[in-house]
């Protein structure tokens, strides 16, 4: 599993400019509601001044951050930021009502526009060459919303030819897809460069996002998006290829009958553990400790379990790389619960512990593995459960209930027994690889 926002997660659909700004404006109203709240009927409470020092969002990095074992070239990198410079260059300075004067639509080009500028900014500093790209390709996308949106005021340009454009590179992407060679060597790269690849094709051939504006500026905006956003997946994606071969020697032959059957051994562990798991029990009472449960079940019964459900043999090994982790995870949770371990922190000490414990068990996989990359494949979703915790803290003021913080206690400990199963099920993937 090897989408934009984790490692190992399953859904490849991907959002449109309106849906992300929805869904942040949903999570805004659920996080404000844990503001000031005080518990009754006795509950313990903790004064929000205890809780750990926790930085906002807009300073807050990932503890793992997503890499792919492939170089990619500084010319590379510098044609997508000509490209977003190119069609930043096309609106007027400034984008004011002379040019749109209806203040709804001028805002979300301009928003556009400067999320194009702060992608920029976030390439330069990317602690990796994937994250580099992500941002890169993030920018591409504002910046042709912004293009085709003021090219509709400008010169009266239509969704049609934006539509055929996305038409070309879907057809493209799915040619490229069909001649794939899944050449390589060490078939543990192999396996985490190739998954890259499968991904980026999936994503740049998805037919499925169909703009759905009410106003005729902001759809062809938005088909903007969608054409230079299947670009961008298709040009990095033969990019990584080009380079991943490079790296190779000449007589490198292909791989995929290895990943394949690792593929096939690792999803044969998944449907056993599967059918070992007990069945879900009611609970009267919701509790940190039986929120990682159910999470982590429901995370290991999904995706996909054969590999005709997968979008190829690379990702399926990635993918059951995580659902086994994730199985692992649980049984640690699980014992944990039985020894009494997960009771509801009561004060600020407390949670400082919990969350430094998920922190250190981050650090300690990483740094431990013979196979660190494709352990952070799964570190990666870790720390995106420690960042969501982390947010969750930010939302406190003053005197609150214990269980106010049981979302973010349920994410470190989500994290810390991810993490720490991390080690194990990777040995086992890297022995299912190397076994013929």
């Amino acid at each position: 599993m090897t989408d934009e926002t984790s490692e190992t997660g399953g859904d490849y659909a991907r959002m449109t400019r309106r849906g992300v700004l929805a869904l942040a404006g949903a999570s805004a109203i659920a996080g404000c509601s844990s503001i000031d709240s005080v518990g009754g009927g006795g509950e313990a409470t903790i004064d929000a001044y205890n809780l750990p020092d926790v930085q906002r969002d807009e300073e807050r990095e990932a503890p793992v951050p997503p890499s792919i074992p492939v170089d990619i070239a500084v010319s590379h990198f510098d044609a997508a930021r000509e490209r977003v410079r190119s069609l930043l260059a096309t609106l007027p300075t400034p984008l004011g009502p002379e040019e749109i004067p209806n203040g709804h639509i001028r805002q979300h080009l301009t928003d556009a526009a400067s999320d194009a500028s702060d992608g920029l900014d976030d390439a330069r500093t990317a602690r990796t060459g994937l994250m580099a790209l992500r941002s890169l390709r993030s920018a591409r996308e504002h910046a042709r919303y912004t293009a085709a949106g003021w090219g509709f005021v400008d010169r009266g340009l239509t969704a049609a030819p934006l539509r055929d454009e996305h038409s070309r590179t879907v057809s493209a992407a799915r040619e490229t897809r069909q001649e794939h060679d899944y050449v390589g060597t060490d078939p543990v790269r192999a396996a985490m460069v190739h998954a890259r690849i499968e991904t980026g094709l999936e994503r740049a051939s998805d037919m499925d996002v169909v703009p759905r504006e009410e106003s005729e500026l902001l759809s062809v905006a938005e088909w903007g998006e969608t054409a230079e956003s299947a670009q961008a997946y298709l040009s990095d994606t033969r990019h990584v290829q080009a380079q991943f071969a490079a790296s190779l020697p000449a007589d490198a032959g292909t791989i995929k009958p290895t990943l394949t059957d690792a593929a096939e051994a690792l999803l044969a562990d998944v449907r056993d553990r599967q059918a070992d798991l007990p069945p879900e029990t009611a609970v009267d009472e919701r509790s940190p400790g039986q929120m990682v449960i159910d999470e982590l079940r429901w995370e290991a019964e999904s995706g996909a379990s054969r590999l005709t459900d997968a979008i190829g043999p690379a990702s399926a090994v990635v993918d059951a790389n995580g659902r086994l982790a994730r199985f692992r995870a649980l049984e640690r949770i699980q014992t944990r619960r039985e020894a009494g371990e997960l009771g509801r922190p009561t004060d600020g000490t407390a949670v400082r512990d919990i969350r430094q414990t998920a922190y250190d068990a981050l650090t300690a996989a990483l740094e431990s593995s013979s196979q660190p990359e494709l352990v952070r494949t799964i570190l990666v979703d870790a720390g995106h459960k420690v960042m969501a915790a982390d947010r969750g803290l930010t939302h406190h003021q003053g005197e609150i209930a214990a269980s106010t913080l049981d979302r973010s206690i349920a994410d470190y400990w989500h994290a810390t027994a991810l993490a720490r199963s991390a080690s194990a099920t990777t040995e086992q993937t890297v022995s299912a690889l190397q076994s013929n």
